[in-house]
């Protein structure tokens, strides 16, 4: 998990807590990764063995904040050996794709120093090994790294150049042994695993002094234009390239509706909304539910895309917060990249490519569409309402083209991606999708669609109410109509209970089926926010709210469970449940109980408040996804609702 992220919206960077930066993604946020390696740290040169001190290894005490209402990362670098500390100040050119670290010096000690400022990189451009190439420029003194179309220029303030090498990674020509030692050998250019290494000397720096050092990461499409940014950014001292990004993000939060509450909550608000902002393209609008960190799907089917799901409850929390334009540019994104049929691909790349997939989600066309109405409704505009209709009627058709016998939509994954049924969530998502559509068609004059997709809505509704709930258990349950393994079935069977068969849509290979998915699922919570099946006083959304609570508390550290028997990363409980359940409780009046479920999540972001996914089940804190966008969002919607500011 990174320790802090930086960007743009067009170039995303992570960097770790000990301040070493380990990824960047560019010209979009989620594709392609670049980086390899990028070390930095002083040679003494004093020292008899002369070896380098990276600053990210275990030489240095690290510490690390976000400045101040900025995606501004300050890391702090402390030796006790040397005496020596170094601020290391990580950020992003607002309107430019240059990420610029700047480095300031301290001799704490006794004694005068000579120390030589270091930098090894190995790049690995558009995620590969082949056909790279690295050079020395000795016009601009930088480090120059391409691939095809896409180019990366390294260098600095263009003074006291000490040394230069290139080499091929983990071959004798690879410079970081040189770099180790401080002697960098002029080798200029290599082709293929690319490495490369430049030395600074920054003289003489006796006890009480300070030296700096500026570095510029360049990245374009060739190696001139990088060259000519190069040029510029050296023409202008990097304090003012800081004071520049900093009064952009600061500028940016002039928007937010800022919470009447303590300081802490109103940093991880402000935090909230600039880390929505970078997982955002700027182009599309487009959200990343995180920065990507399993792109080989060795545990997960990755992270880096865009779900019209969790896209929109990030679009309903910046709406909410006073982003209407972000929100706006969100759902024209969803608008362009709709199917004919009226339904959305699983996920998509932020700029509107279908990502991998592994099927439609019915739920999602829900989401989007109650999504458009919710917008309107915070900030109506005749514009965006002519913009988005053709897409309501799409989608409100396909959604009642979905509809089965049973009144439900067909069977599908469900929101958390791991069971194929007629979920109830599902349900709940085709219900509030319908009732918006049903709203919008009121206001452009189309009674007939209104009352259309409101009796469907409706029917949807019923069906909930009289197939979904279960008087045994006195609660809702998670679906009905359950695809299964021959083993389940085969189980329910021989346990007397109801199972059946059938074939796959191909009439080739059988499936399986259980008639109910009794578990307990925290998107139940979804029948009231935000699709309003049910009011949060209904007594039946008051008694499945109360087994939530009760039985997929993690005992142990705190926190909701997505659902009874979830496996998944070891089986943590999860923020976005908690802070579902937070937000049903404020709706339902209970303020109190609220806080309780609110202040556990906020127990578990991370030094730098970035919000995870889950929670780790035996000793807190974050676990897996960090930050997580739709736990942001669900930040944002649940400390709105605390303060009684959340449209419903």
């Amino acid at each position: 998990m990174p320790g802090a992220i930086i960007g743009n919206s067009a170039m995303l960077a992570c960097i770790r807590s000990s301040g070493e930066l380990y990824k960047i993604f560019w010209p979009q946020i989620e594709w392609p990764q670049h980086l390899g390696i990028l070390w930095t740290g002083l040679n003494l040169r004093k020292e008899q063995c002369h070896e380098t001190l990276w600053f990210h290894s275990d030489l240095w005490l690290a510490r690390q904040q976000y400045v101040e209402d900025t995606n501004i990362v300050e890391t702090i670098y402390l030796s006790r050996l040397h005496r020596l500390k170094v601020t290391q100040t990580d950020f992003v050119l607002p309107n430019e794709d240059t990420l610029v670290r700047r480095y300031r010096i301290e001799n704490h000690g006794l004694e005068t120093i000579w120390p030589l400022f270091m930098l090894y990189s190995s790049m690995y451009l558009e995620e590969s090994n082949l056909y790279d190439c690295a050079y020395f420029d000795a016009e601009n003194h930088s480090l120059v790294f391409f691939r095809n179309k896409i180019c990366f220029s390294l260098g600095s303030e263009n003074r006291d150049l000490e040394g230069f090498q290139c080499g091929r990674r983990g071959s004798p020509s690879d410079p970081l042994n040189s770099a180790n030692s401080g002697c960098l050998c002029g080798m200029p250019d290599n082709m293929l695993m690319s490495a490369g290494a430049l030395s600074w000397n920054e003289g003489e720096l006796k006890p009480g002094m300070v030296a700096e050092r500026s570095l510029f990461i360049v990245a374009g499409n060739t190696a001139e234009k990088n060259a000519e940014q190069l040029r510029l950014l050296q023409a202008k001292d990097a304090a003012d390239w800081e004071d520049h990004t900093t009064g952009y993000w600061r500028g940016f939060l002039h928007k937010a509706k800022c919470l009447q509450a303590g300081v802490p909550e109103v940093s991880l608000f402000r935090r909230s909304i600039l880390t929505l902002q970078l997982m955002t393209n700027k182009k599309t609008g487009a959200h990343i539910a995180a920065p990507e960190f399993d792109p080989h799907y060795t545990m997960c089917g990755g992270y880096g895309y865009c779900w019209g799901r969790d896209g929109t409850f990030a679009a309903v929390a910046l709406d909410e917060a006073g982003y209407h334009s972000q929100a706006e540019q969100f759902y024209g994104f969803t608008v362009k990249v709709q199917c004919p049929d009226g339904s959305w691909h699983q996920r998509y790349f932020t700029d509107g490519s279908p990502a991998p997939t592994w099927g439609k989600q019915i739920d999602q066309t829900g989401a989007i569409l109650w999504g458009y109405e919710h917008h309107y409704r915070l900030n109506p505009s005749k514009r965006f309402l002519d913009r988005v209709w053709p897409s309501v009627m799409s989608g409100a058709n396909y959604l009642i083209a979905s509809l089965q016998e049973n009144s439900l939509p067909a069977a599908g994954m469900d929101l958390w991606e791991d069971e194929y049924s007629q979920s109830t969530y599902t349900a709940a998502a085709t219900y509030g999708g319908l009732m918006a559509a049903a709203e919008l068609a009121k206001v452009v004059g189309e009674a007939e669609m209104s009352s259309q997709w409101g009796t469907s809505a409706n029917r949807v509704r019923s069906a909930i109410l009289s197939l979904q709930w279960a008087e045994e258990h006195n609660r809702f349950i998670r679906a009905v109509n359950r695809r299964v393994g021959f083993g389940d079935y085969e189980q329910a069977r021989n346990n007397g209970e109801t199972a059946y068969s059938g074939t796959d849509d191909a009439g080739i290979y059988p499936n399986f089926w259980v008639p109910k998915d009794q578990r307990l699922d925290a998107a139940l919570l979804g029948l009231t926010y935000p699709f309003g099946v049910l009011q949060p006083g209904d007594a039946m959304m008051a008694a499945t709210a109360s087994a939530i609570e009760n039985e997929l508390w993690n005992t142990t550290v705190g926190g909701v469970h997505r659902y009874t028997g979830d496996l998944y990363r070891g089986g943590n409980p999860w923020l976005i449940t908690t802070f579902w359940l937070a937000i049903y409780h404020s709706l339902a009046g209970d303020k109190e109980k609220a806080k309780v479920f609110h202040s556990w999540c906020l127990d578990q972001a991370s030094p730098l408040l970035l919000l995870p996914e889950q929670a780790n089940s035996v000793r807190g804190g974050p676990s897996w996804v960090l930050p997580l966008g739709w736990s942001h969002a669900m930040y944002i919607l649940s400390a709105l609702a605390l303060n009684g500011r959340l449209s419903v």
